[in-house]
């Protein structure tokens, strides 16, 4: 509970990080603020917020897709 509400308060400033295209909760070691980012190259990702460690994830640039979130086509 504690990372959801110390995300909201810094959702906003991370998707402006350049590189940074989504934010999230992750739960593999404990509760995580999940950075998803297009490289790890050349950047100082913070480490934590506000004692609430911070996991960098490299997904790359994400890309139109013809599904659905659901996988049903998008129809």
């Amino acid at each position: 509970m504690r990372a959801q509400e110390v995300l909201e308060r810094h959702r906003g400033e991370l998707l402006r990080l350049p590189g940074v295209v989504g934010v999230g909760i992750g739960r593999s070691n404990g509760e995580t603020i999940e950075l998803l980012v297009e490289s790890q190259e050349g950047r100082n990702w913070p480490r934590e917020l506000e004692g609430v460690p911070v996991r960098v994830r490299v997904v790359g640039r994400p890309k139109a897709s013809d599904e659905g979130l659901d996988g049903t086509g998008g129809n």
